[in-house]
């Protein structure tokens, strides 16, 4: 007989395999919470990362849409104006970010952002860094001579450049004293007997009919014409919009001419550096002398020459671009706007008196007052007035506390005989509603960290033998020029400075033109309609005027920037 099983022990079996397999698909269901947890902890980690990623974005480009609104921002503006942000993301009403802006340094930043998730669960922290550049505006004082309409250079005294802001003119002399015209067909006139240390730009023809060279290039709209001559006329090259005439002497670098350029017997291109074309003409080419006016066994004749190099012009007035602005209508001469803003710091001119000096008469101007010093009595009291021009810079008006700068109104200003004036104590500023005159053996003396500061409306006349003695060349600590003139006048010859003895001057008038025909040297700058100099007048252009912070300016060179350096993750409790 055969056994019977056991009852029940299939369900047993049965039983313990359905335990054994629950096990196993609750230890799955286990992990596949855990993975579950860990991929959401992920998503939710990635997101905060990505949050704190769009807050860099986001406050870096709010930076970039303001730079172009405000030329005077710094590190420090941008921290206090543009210091913190915050925003949320689109995923969820719960992702966030917030920003921080800290400052480096003067020319760097960084952006800190934090992004997050569910009530801050999930955070991530980025630090980016940039670097700052602010506005960068051409000076109105970047060149040694500007003639807005012309330029006539005929005495024997040189242009060149030096820079007090390093050393005196003996140890710092360079060769950038350029002369410049920037309105129409305004033309240069060389007619010297000393070097022109630097380039010559001009929207007109440029004349070079004077014995020494142009240590420099030359640049013209219009045309190039050299007289006849020997030794070296040009030290670099010449560029010419329009046609060049070549009578005689040597230019050692290359020419490069739109039209029809004119080579006579004694004329020579030394293509110093070997260019591949020592001359390029587009128009037609006439050459004397085919032994020397040649490169390479090829005369300048042959059409491998004879190709347009489009030369590029020389920038000037246009009326028809895009930025012009019929309230500023000649603003390439006249960048301040001056003209038409002088009724405004000369607001107050009906209140103004003369002020006059004559024989050994001593005056004294500090910020606050002036007075008479010898053989005369009465005193003159400056008040506070806003000028555009300064509003860059804060005056040194001493132990003197004003928001706005002192000036000291004149109608009209007279120094005759022997007459002294002495400016000490900061920076002294004159609004002369009329003509400034220095005659006879006058003179102005400006102590060491002061200066002077000239609005006028009318003529400057300083004669030949009246002084204007700087005891120190360059700006003041406060960033004033030691001298300076800004003159409205529109008459014909309306700055004239025939002096005997040197003169360091900031010269601002573009609507006059400026007369320099002493033998007295101008160290600094003329910035005039015209220019004509005569007689032993150079002018030494100091590079430490580059830097004077004008305002009213409207020649941008270069608008702020930022740029982005790099960026690290950190952790949120950094």
């Amino acid at each position: 007989m055969m056994k019977k099983a056991p009852k029940g022990f299939t369900l047993i079996t049965v039983m313990l395999l359905t335990t054994m397999a629950s096990i196993v698909v609750f230890a799955a269901l286990k992990e596949s919470i855990v993975q579950e947890r860990m991929s959401g902890n992920f998503q939710k980690d990635l997101n905060a990362r990505l949050l704190s990623e769009q807050g860099i974005f986001t406050h870096a480009e709010s930076l970039q849409n303001e730079l172009p609104n405000d030329a005077t921002l710094t590190v420090d503006k941008l921290l206090e104006l543009y210091g913190k942000q915050s925003g949320k993301g689109s995923i969820n009403a719960d992702a966030l970010f917030a920003t921080n802006l800290v400052k480096v340094s003067d020319s760097e930043f960084e952006i800190h952002s934090t992004g997050s998730r569910h009530n801050k669960d999930a955070n991530a922290s980025l630090v980016a860094r940039f670097a700052f550049q602010g506005a960068v505006y051409e000076s109105v004082f970047s060149h040694a001579v500007t003639g807005c309409k012309g330029v006539n250079l005929s005495g024997s005294g040189s242009v060149d450049s030096y820079d007090s802001s390093k050393g005196s003119y003996e140890e710092t002399k360079t060769n950038d004293g350029d002369v410049n015209t920037v309105i129409g067909d305004s033309d240069v006139v060389l007619a010297g007997h000393s070097p022109i240390k630097g380039d010559v730009k001009a929207s007109g023809v440029i004349y070079l009919q004077g014995s020494s060279p142009i240590i420099g290039d030359i640049h013209s709209n219009t045309g190039v014409d050299i007289s006849y001559g020997g030794g070296t006329r040009v030290e670099g090259n010449i560029l010419s919009g329009g046609f060049y005439l070549h009578r005689g002497g040597l230019v050692t670098g290359t020419v490069r001419v739109n039209g029809d350029a004119t080579m006579k017997w004694g004329s020579k291109i030394g293509n110093v550096n070997n260019d591949d074309f020592a001359i390029q003409y587009g128009g037609r080419g006439n050459f004397d002398d085919s032994s020397k006016h040649s490169q390479q066994g090829l005369p300048y004749s042959n059409s491998r020459f004879n190709v347009n190099p489009n030369v590029e012009p020389v920038r000037v007035y246009d009326p028809t671009s895009p930025d012009y602005d019929p309230r500023k209508p000649d603003k390439e001469c006249d960048p301040l706007a001056l003209p038409l803003n002088m009724p405004d710091v000369m607001e107050q001119s009906s209140l103004f008196r003369p002020f006059k000096t004559g024989p050994t008469q001593e005056f004294d101007f500090t910020p606050s007052i002036g007075y008479f010093t010898k053989n005369g009595s009465g005193t003159r009291t400056p008040f506070s007035q806003s000028i555009y021009i300064l509003d860059a810079m804060t005056a040194n008006q001493g132990s003197v506390g004003a928001d706005e700068p002192l000036v000291f109104g004149m109608k009209g200003a007279s120094l005759t005989s022997d007459s002294q004036v002495t400016i000490r104590g900061g920076d002294v500023i004159w609004l002369i509603d009329g003509d400034f005159v220095m005659s006879g053996d006058t003179r102005i003396y400006i102590t060491k960290e002061s200066s002077l500061t000239i609005f006028v409306t009318g003529k400057v006349d300083i004669g030949a033998s009246a002084k204007i003695i700087t005891a120190q060349e360059g700006l003041t600590k406060s960033g004033f020029a030691s001298l300076s003139f800004f003159s409205s006048n529109s008459d014909p010859e309306g700055f004239i400075f025939s002096g005997a003895t040197d003169l360091y001057a900031a010269i601002y008038a573009p609507r006059t033109t400026i007369i320099m025909k002493g033998s007295g040297q101008l160290y600094g700058t003329v910035r005039g309609a015209s220019i004509n100099a005569s007689g032993g007048s150079g002018v030494h252009f100091d590079a430490a005027l580059k830097n004077i912070q004008l305002g009213g300016s409207t020649s941008l060179k270069q608008a702020a920037k930022i740029t982005f350096l790099g960026w690290r993750y950190k952790l949120p409790t950094e």
